[in-house]
């Protein structure tokens, strides 16, 4: 959390930590979109970074379980499932410990994700 001053309430550091998040995932988004190698593509445009400032049901944080889990079920069945398909969006289904209609697009970003460098 931002440092305690007289001058700000917890409520507005509070904010603040929320809108900083969101400015920080846009300012990466917006290096990766001018090219460059060392920033992550963060598949969001405007409207992700104001979700994200506002606080939204849709910020980085509410769906960090299905980013975490993509990325694991790259890890072990990559091997197997080099490319997203049917079988591998059935059987992640079965696995998966949460609402995966609602967090299917994340958990498939996720385990397509490819870094940079």
């Amino acid at each position: 959390m931002a440092s305690k001053s007289s001058y700000y309430s917890d409520n507005e550091l509070s904010t603040w930590d929320r809108v900083k998040k969101a400015f920080a995932n846009d300012w990466e988004q917006t290096k990766a979109d001018f090219g460059s190698d060392e920033a992550r593509d963060m598949d969001q445009d405007v409207d992700d970074t104001v979700k994200q400032a506002a606080g939204s049901d849709d910020a980085f944080e509410n769906r960090e379980q299905a980013f975490r889990f993509g990325y694991t079920a790259n890890q072990r069945y990559s091997k197997d499932y080099p490319e997203w398909n049917d079988e591998l969006d059935m059987r992640l289904k079965k696995e998966y410990e949460g609402d995966y209609a609602a967090d299917s697009r994340y958990i498939r970003h996720s385990y397509q994700y490819k870094p940079k460098g």
